[in-house]
């Protein structure tokens, strides 16, 4: 990448949905980007668009995270990023199959991408900020890290994850200047529901009012980490008010009501 004066961000799943919205608002904001995902030909276009639109230089860096030695790649060059200011880990997917009827091999890789390359990130990136004293980190999260149901055994559990090491790792780096964000976003117009895991979700049979837009939850990220101090992000105030309804013994009565509702 070509040295300049400007900081540097860094976006995992940056081809797509919620990555691509991050690389482009912070390109909006002039910082320079690392753009990594796997698909290279989405990774040069955005390079190319975003380049040409806000005269930042970004990178595609081609990686897949549940692999061990490309993560590994990775992280050193993470790790000696001096100009690092902002890492997003966004990389993710969904899989909606039932226990015990999964595929254990794919159920491993969302624990590996979910919670083991984020870890492994999240370690690097705060190295260079750490040692400049500022820095701002944000891991993808999601409503479902407080919510328990069917089809969603492995991805609540890692999100949950997120959410928990996202909050103790926030208080390990106070101290160091450099913010730390769990963001929990609810259903968004991304390709995510659309992802080849994702083929039993039912998108039309969803309210539309539950859906967002990903300008909005990325914009709402951004603005939460930069001005406050919460390291739970939840856009949008239709999410904040389900989580009161739902996060409480009354509101365990109706998920499982739901739950039963659907096994019929």
């Amino acid at each position: 990448m070509t040295n300049t004066n400007r900081y540097l961000a860094a976006v995992t799943g940056a081809s797509d949905g919620l990555g691509k919205e991050f690389a482009r608002q912070l390109a909006g904001q002039g910082y320079d980007l690392l753009l990594i995902a796997r698909r290279k030909n989405l990774l040069d276009e955005l390079k190319a668009d975003l380049e040409k639109q806000y005269g930042i230089t970004a990178e595609s860096v081609v990686c897949d995270l549940s692999n061990a030695e490309e993560l590994k790649k990775l992280e050193d060059r993470i790790e000696h990023e001096e100009r690092l200011e902002v890492f997003v880990n966004n990389a993710g997917f969904g899989i909606t199959d039932t226990f015990p009827n999964v595929d254990p091999d794919k159920e491993e890789s969302m624990i590996r991408l979910h919670c083991i390359a984020l870890m492994r990130l999240s370690r690097a990136a705060l190295v260079p900020m750490c040692k400049r004293k500022k820095g701002y980190l944000v891991n993808l999260a999601s409503i479902s890290s407080f919510l328990r149901g069917p089809n969603t055994v492995e991805y609540s559990a890692t999100k949950t994850y997120v959410l928990a090491f996202s909050q103790s790792l926030q208080c390990d780096v106070r101290h160091c200047g450099v913010r730390v964000q769990a963001l929990c976003p609810g259903l968004t117009h991304t390709g995510f529901h659309s992802a080849e895991g994702m083929k039993d979700f039912d998108k039309a049979a969803t309210p539309n009012f539950l859906w967002l837009t990903a300008e909005y939850v990325v914009r709402t990220s951004l603005r939460s980490i930069k001005r406050s101090r919460k390291v739970v992000c939840v856009p949008s105030l239709r999410y904040k008010l389900l989580l009161l309804l739902l996060c409480n013994p009354i509101g365990d009565k109706i998920m499982e009501m739901v739950y039963r509702s659907r096994l019929k």
